[in-house]
């Protein structure tokens, strides 16, 4: 991470304006001769496709320098005083990403192969251990025709947040909650458990091996939390419920964290915008942290 420059608001804003703009016209030209290479071999017109395809690394390479530019920027002189603000100690890394998911259990309505990410956090937030960035979930998918050739294609079925909250205690039960979307009805997931708040079941799913455990977790309160939460989100909402003490949130936005954005840069916007991304997540391990239901209580003697 780039060191921070002392500029004004308005020098920084000028330089986040100039950023962008480099990324959206590499970014144009780059699709543009990528488009035309694919034209040109269809005419078998090769040599001026195999010009157009050079021409199309070449500001490919460009449209990475500008976007790991403006990324540094917008990180070492606004979202790390951001940080700050909301976080004990935290370490953050814009190329990072939460890279152990796969034992959260959460109950998706689609199959993933690959993961990628970006806006890596690392932080401590009131003496809990936490993990959070961008995820981007990926199926692969491998089509033989009949004369053997392999066709291969990647199709995104998540992209959006992903927390991780360490408790420190064991918790009261394993509990899976799964937002509803049209891709939930009929592919691969259902509810085993019925809560007693019917808005809630109408807006999610949720899976647990005891039934009791959810009850547990799931408190008239904290349902109404959730929906509440829910509706502020922008997307569909997963949370997983780990015995062994974390908590996994996962918010298909359809966006990343910590985006410029395409209109007017404002600083003092930005900063605010960010803030409220970040403290959707920590509202909810504060509210968590009142439930006296959520931990394993300890056995009397």
């Amino acid at each position: 991470m780039e060191e921070k420059q002392n500029m004004t608001n308005e020098q920084l804003e000028k330089m986040l304006r100039r950023h962008r703009s480099a990324v959206t016209r590499s970014k144009f030209i780059t699709y543009a001769f990528g488009i035309a290479a694919i034209l040109l071999l269809a005419a078998n017109l090769t040599p001026i496709a195999i010009v157009c395809l050079v021409l199309t690394f070449v500001f490919g390479y460009q449209l990475a320098k500008h976007s790991e530019a403006l990324k540094k920027t917008l990180g070492s002189n606004v979202i790390n005083d951001v940080l700050g603000e909301v976080f004990e100690t935290v370490e953050y890394n814009p190329f990072g990403k939460i890279s152990s998911i796969s034992s959260a259990g959460m109950v998706f309505p689609f199959r993933y192969d690959k993961l990628r990410g970006s806006d890596y956090i690392k932080a401590t937030y009131r003496g809990l251990n936490i993990e959070l960035s961008d995820v981007e979930l990926i199926n692969a998918e491998e089509i033989t025709d009949a004369e053997g050739n392999v066709d291969r294609s990647e199709n995104t079925v998540f992209r959006g947040q992903w927390l991780i909250c360490d408790f420190g205690k064991e918790l009261s039960g394993e509990v899976h909650i799964s937002g509803k979307s049209k891709k939930s009805y009929g592919v691969f997931i259902s509810g085993n458990v019925k809560m007693e708040n019917e808005r809630f079941n109408r807006q999610f799913f949720v899976n647990a091996q005891n039934p009791q455990e959810a009850y547990y977790i799931l408190t008239p309160h904290m349902m109404e939390y959730i929906l509440t939460m829910s509706e502020k989100s922008g997307g569909t909402v997963y949370m997983s419920f780990l015995r062994g003490g974390k908590l996994h949130i996962a918010v298909q936005t359809g966006r990343d964290f910590f985006e410029l954005g395409g209109g007017k840069v404002n600083i003092e916007s930005l900063r605010n915008k960010f803030l409220g991304e970040l403290r959707w997540f920590t509202s909810i391990i504060d509210e968590l942290q009142l439930a006296d239901t959520l931990y394993k209580k300890e056995a009397s003697i």
